[in-house]
C-alpha cells in the first residue's frame, strides 16, 4: 500500500490518501489523532498538528504540496450539490405525481369525496395523499438546502480570499504566535529550573544555609505549575527520588519546547504565505487608500454614510459616530481591515467644491450624492413551483375526508372522448349537469377553451372548490340538477354527463338534460347498462356503445356502463 500527504496553507489542512483500503491498526492510528474521512474526495483531512504531521510522515515519507486551489475544491463541492439538487428536484416530482395519481385529479384542497369507497378506504387515501404531499413538500424544500450549499460552497471559498478577511486572519496568526512563543518561553525557563538543579546553589534560602537534593525539589515542585499531578506527595513519601524526578521533569520539558517550537515555525510559514497573498492582491483598502486626518471612511456601522477620519492610528482609525445612540457625537476606533472604502482629504475637498456632499444632521460624516447605489444580492434559490406552494398550503389546512354516496369520477381517458363524440366548438354553450370532481370539465376546456361552460353540482363541498379557470365565462351552481329549470339556466348546444346511477336516477337526469337542447344539438351520457334503461334510453338515443367491463374498475366500482349520445 501507498500513501500521499499533502498540505494545503489556504485552509491549514493535511490530506491523505492511501491506494487502497487502510488495514485495522492503521485505520485506528489515523482516527485517534483527529484525521476525517471524505467519501467523494476518498481522502482523510485534519487540520494542521504537530501529531498529525508526524504520522503523515510515518506512512507517506514527506508531505507534499496539495494541488488543488480553495476555489478550485469549493467548485467540486458545488458540483456535488448541485447533482443531489436534481437527485432531490426529481424525486420530489415523483411524489407530487403520486399524490395525483391517487388524488385522481382532484384539486388540493378540496375534500376527499370518494363514494364508491368506503370511508375506511377515503380515510386510507386520505392518508397516501398527505403522506406523499409532505414528502414531496420537504424534497422540495432539500433541492433548495442542496441549491443554497452549492452556492454557499464558492462563496466561502471567495470570501477568503477576500483581502479584508485574509488580514484579520493574519492578525488572528499573530495573536496565535504570541501565545505559543510565551508557551515556549515558559518551557525553556522550566528546562533551566529542572536542569541545575542538582547544582547546591540552584535555590537558595533567605537565611543562607545550604539546600538539599530534596529541599530544592520540592521548592520547584511548587513553583511548577506545568508539573504533574501528586509529585509533591511523592517526593516526601520516598515513592520518586529527586533524581528520577528530574530526569521526568527535564523529558516533559524538552518535549513540550519541540511541540511550542513546531508551533511557533508553523505558523511563521502560515503568516508568510498570508502576507504573500495579501501583498499579491494589493493589500486592504486601508494600504490601496491610505487613511488620513480629514478625509472620509465606510465601514461596517456607517451603513452607506461616509465618517469622517478624526485621527489615524497604528493600525486603526477613530471616526465620530452616533448610531443607536440619541445623544451626544461619540469616537468609535475602527480597524484598518474593517475599512471597506477611503477617501483622502482631498478628495472630499474636491467633492464638497463640486457640491456632491450632504452632510449628516449629527456632522459625524456625509453622504456621497451622485454614488451608485450598491447592487443587492440577486436571490439564488428558485421559486417554488404552483403545485408544491398548493400541497404546503393543503397540509396547512389539513386534508379533509368526507363520503359522498354516489360520486363515480369519469375516468379521463373517456372523459376525453366524450368532448370528442361532442365535437364542441368555440361559440357553444356546455353544460355539464353533474360535475363531481370536475373531470369532464376539464376535458370540455381542453377540446375548446373558449367555450361558455356551467356546471352545476349539488354537492357544496364539491362545487365550492371547481376552478374558476375550467369555467370561462360561464358558471357553477349548487343544486339538484332535477329541480334546475330553463329559466335558471338556459339552454345550450352540448351537454356532456355521469349521472348518479343509483335506482335508476341516470334515466331521470338523462331526459331531464333532454329539455335544456337548443335544435341541432347534441347530448353526449354515460348511463347503466341496465334492463330499464334499455328500455327508457335507448329508443332516444344516436348512438348506443356498451363500454367495455372494468371500465369503471379505477373508480371502485364494476358497474356495466353505456356511452350514448342524443342529437336534436
Amino acid at each position: 500500500m501507498t500513501f500521499d500527504a499533502t498540505y494545503d496553507p489556504a485552509d491549514d489542512k493535511l490530506r491523505l490518501r492511501a491506494s487502497s483500503r487502510l488495514d485495522a491498526e492503521t485505520y485506528a492510528k489515523v482516527k485517534a489523532v483527529g484525521f476525517g474521512w471524505a467519501p467523494k474526495q476518498d481522502l482523510f483531512f485534519a487540520i494542521w498538528t504537530p501529531a498529525r504531521e508526524d504520522l503523515l510522515v510515518e506512512l507517506a515519507g514527506d508531505i507534499g504540496d496539495e494541488e488543488t486551489t480553495l476555489e478550485e475544491r469549493a467548485a467540486q463541492r458545488a458540483e456535488r450539490f448541485t447533482t443531489y439538487q436534481g437527485k432531490r428536484a426529481a424525486d420530489a416530482e415523483q411524489a407530487r405525481k403520486s399524490v395525483s395519481a391517487i388524488a385522481d385529479g382532484i384539486p388540493l384542497g378540496q375534500p376527499i369525496l370518494v363514494g364508491h369507497h368506503s370511508e375506511r378506504h377515503a380515510r386510507r387515501d386520505a392518508e397516501k395523499i398527505e403522506n406523499g404531499m409532505r414528502r414531496a413538500v420537504r424534497l422540495w424544500e432539500t433541492v433548495g438546502y442542496w441549491q443554497q450549499r452549492a452556492a454557499g460552497a464558492i462563496r466561502a471559498a471567495k470570501y477568503k480570499e477576500m483581502p479584508a478577511v485574509r488580514a484579520r486572519r493574519i492578525k488572528k496568526l499573530e495573536a496565535e504566535k504570541r501565545k505559543a512563543e510565551k508557551d515556549l518561553g515558559i518551557q525553556r525557563s522550566r528546562l533551566g529550573l529542572w536542569t541545575k538543579l542538582h547544582e547546591p546553589n540552584s535555590i537558595q534560602r533567605k537565611d543562607g544555609a545550604e539546600t538539599t537534593f530534596l529541599q530544592r525539589a520540592l521548592h520547584v515542585v511548587e513553583c511548577d505549575r506545568w508539573a504533574r499531578y501528586g509529585l509533591h506527595t511523592d517526593l516526601e513519601s520516598g515513592k520518586i527520588t529527586p533524581e528520577a524526578l528530574q530526569a521526568e521533569c527535564v523529558a516533559a520539558a524538552n518535549t513540550l519546547i519541540d511541540h511550542y517550537g513546531r508551533w511557533v515555525a508553523h505558523l511563521d510559514n502560515r503568516l508568510a504565505y498570508e502576507r504573500a497573498m495579501l501583498a499579491a492582491d494589493g493589500g486592504t483598502v486601508a494600504d490601496k487608500s491610505k487613511p488620513e486626518k480629514g478625509g472620509a471612511c465606510k465601514c461596517w456601522g456607517s451603513r452607506g454614510t461616509w465618517l469622517y477620519i478624526q485621527k489615524v492610528n497604528k493600525i486603526s482609525v477613530t471616526v465620530l459616530d452616533n448610531w443607536g445612540n440619541g445623544g451626544k457625537n461619540f469616537t468609535r476606533t475602527v480597524p484598518f481591515d474593517k475599512l471597506t472604502a477611503v477617501m483622502g482629504k482631498a478628495e472630499v475637498d474636491a467633492a464638497r467644491e463640486a457640491k456632491r456632499i450632504a452632510e449628516t444632521p449629527d456632522g459625524c460624516g456625509f453622504v456621497l450624492l451622485t454614488e451608485a447605489p450598491k447592487p443587492t444580492r440577486p436571490a439564488t434559490r428558485e421559486q417554488t413551483p404552483p403545485d408544491i406552494a398548493a400541497m404546503r398550503q393543503a397540509l396547512k389546512d389539513g386534508v379533509q375526508v368526507g363520503v359522498s354516496p354516489q360520486l363515480f369520477p369519469t375516468p379521463p381517458a373517456l372523459a376525453t372522448r366524450m368532448a370528442k363524440l361532442a365535437d364542441i366548438g368555440w361559440h357553444d354553450r356546455v353544460l355539464d349537469p353533474s360535475a363531481g370532481t370536475g373531470n369532464l370539465l376539464h376535458a370540455i376546456v381542453d377540446a375548446e377553451p373558449t367555450a361558455k361552460i356551467y356546471a352545476v353540482e349539488i354537492n357544496r363541498a364539491l362545487c365550492d372548490v371547481l376552478p374558476s379557470s375550467l369555467l370561462a365565462d360561464g358558471e357553477a351552481f349548487c343544486a339538484d340538477f332535477l329541480a334546475c329549470t330553463t329559466e335558471q339556466l338556459g339552454r345550450f348546444n352540448k351537454v356532456l354527463m355521469n349521472p348518479p346511477f343509483h335506482n335508476g336516477a341516470d334515466i331521470a337526469h338523462i331526459k331531464h338534460a333532454l329539455h335544456f337542447l337548443e335544435r341541432d344539438s347534441v347530448l353526449v351520457a354515460i348511463c347503466a347498462n341496465g334492463p330499464r334503461q334499455q328500455a327508457e334510453l335507448r329508443p332516444l338515443a344516436t348512438t348506443w356503445e356498451e363500454l367495455p367491463d372494468g371500465t369503471f374498475a379505477d373508480q371502485g366500482t364494476n358497474v356495466r356502463a353505456v356511452l350514448m349520445t342524443v342529437r336534436r
